[in-house]
């Protein structure tokens, strides 16, 4: 009698298992499409009747265990932040690009020959008021070219700053997520799918936005740095990013946890501060550069300048600057450009010593000059103009080309990750039968040996009262 009572107790211990574990099954099934989720795997471990682990063939117990893998997890953050550090590059560099136009149609480049064009037509008549006109007007082109490229990069700067302190909230509040997260792992012992899916999702999104690295403890919270070396999240303590596109390249961002910033980032953020320190910075000044884009504005000035600072004007004067500027600041230079206010086209010395157009002469070649003293940086003023398009342009190639293979290696990292952690709807199919199936044979061995039972309690003589 006793050993069909074990057997029965036995029997019905297996029913549980493998109701638990077709319910580890069902909630692979209903969290298929939730973003983050890694299947959880049920194995169940045999016991002897006397309860000795995995020496019998008796059911008793089921291990639940995450298919979740840090390393897989790894490799899609870091592949995230590749991805939407070049992807946000190529939509910051474009509107950039689109402002040097070398075709000569518009912007710098067309000024530059709408002035040597208008200084020819003067060489030919340096008397001619109206000749002098239409050179004075172009040499205001240059100037308002270069002072509308300028501003353009000043409101670029502006929504970089904006980006980047959008960037830096969306981080701060993923920190604060993730540290709850922690928190409720923690108290749960490690056993919630739907907290550690929450966490996974969580630290991808931080991953687009900046590069993280991730450190897994015993009780499955993470501890998360900013660029691997500022601290974001700390157990369940999370700590505030902020950014200054103003200081210097390298102290832009700081964490209210301490830890000195690395050089660079990745991500959202990175691309950032990538494209204010690196390209626009190195065009229009700042961050200890003076800008490319005032090297040639000043410079072309100079040379005008002192062109007809050297001539005589038609009425035997001395002549005068026509262009001037903010020289206090070298990253001013084409912000400030401006012609000369008053100027009429007889303040114009088109004269040179030798001869009564060469000043005019010399200006119509001056853009296009290879002459040692006529270079601006080693290049005459319109190949300055094209060097300064060219590196722009690459970048954004170069960004172009990157954004196609990030994107590849990231949907190549998710489809690894989903492989080994994902649910997959066809295993699960098969575990529900297989379990199913365990379940219907141990209810029949359950219902024969409840009958059983009950046969051999019916034949147990009852003694009369």
């Amino acid at each position: 009698m006793n050993g069909l009572v074990s057997a029965l107790n036995t029997a019905s211990s297996a029913l549980n298992v493998f109701s638990q574990a077709l319910g580890v099954d069902e909630t692979n099934i209903a969290n298929s499409s939730t973003p983050g989720y890694a299947a959880q795997r049920a194995t169940i471990s045999p016991i002897d009747p006397n309860g000795a682990a995995g020496a019998g063939t008796a059911v008793d117990t089921v291990i639940v265990t995450s298919s979740g893998n840090v390393f897989t997890d790894a490799l899609v953050q870091a592949a995230s932040s590749q991805a939407a550090a070049s992807q946000t590059r190529v939509s910051q560099l474009t509107p950039i690009n689109q402002l040097f136009d070398i075709t000569g149609s518009t912007g710098i480049l067309a000024a530059f020959q709408q002035f040597s064009q208008a200084f020819a037509s003067l060489a030919v008549t340096p008397n001619d008021p109206t000749a002098g006109a239409s050179a004075l007007t172009a040499a205001g082109s240059i100037a308002a070219a270069f002072r509308s490229v300028a501003q353009s990069f000043d409101t670029q700067s502006r929504q970089l700053s904006q980006s980047a302190q959008n960037v830096t909230g969306q981080i701060n509040t993923l920190a604060q997520s993730i540290a709850q997260l922690n928190a409720r792992i923690k108290s749960s012992g490690g056993e919630d799918p739907a907290a550690d899916a929450s966490l996974r999702n969580d630290l991808d999104q931080l991953s687009s936005l900046v590069d993280i690295s991730v450190t897994t403890d015993s009780s499955g919270t993470v501890a998360v740095l900013a660029g691997g070396q500022l601290p974001l999240v700390l157990g369940d303590q999370a700590y505030t990013l902020t950014t200054n596109l103003a200081g210097a390249p390298g102290s832009q961002v700081t964490s209210s946890g301490g830890g000195n910033s690395p050089a660079s980032f990745s991500g959202q953020l990175g691309a950032v501060l990538d494209t204010q320190n690196n390209t626009i910075d190195a065009l229009i000044g700042g961050g200890g550069q003076t800008g490319s884009l005032n090297t040639l504005a000043a410079g072309f000035a100079n040379l005008v300048n002192n062109a007809f600072s050297n001539g005589t004007t038609a009425a035997g004067q001395p002549g005068q600057n026509i262009f001037t500027w903010d020289q206090s600041d070298p990253t001013d230079a084409a912000r400030t450009l401006t012609l000369v206010p008053g100027l009429t086209p007889a303040d114009l010395a088109t004269a040179s010593a030798t001869q009564s157009n060469g000043v005019a002469n010399y200006l119509a070649a001056l853009a296009s000059s290879t002459a040692p003293g006529d270079q601006i940086g080693g290049f005459p003023a319109e190949g300055l103009f094209s060097s300064i398009a060219a590196s722009v342009g690459q970048q954004l190639s170069d960004a172009t080309a990157a954004s196609t293979a990030d994107q590849s290696a990231l949907t190549a990292a998710q489809t690894n990750r989903q492989q080994q952690s994902g649910v997959s709807l066809d295993q699960e199919a098969t575990n529900v039968t297989a379990f199913e199936r365990s379940y219907q044979a141990n209810a029949q061995v359950v219902s024969i040996l409840d009958q059983l039972t009950q046969d051999i309690i019916n034949l147990i003589p009852t003694t009369a009262g």
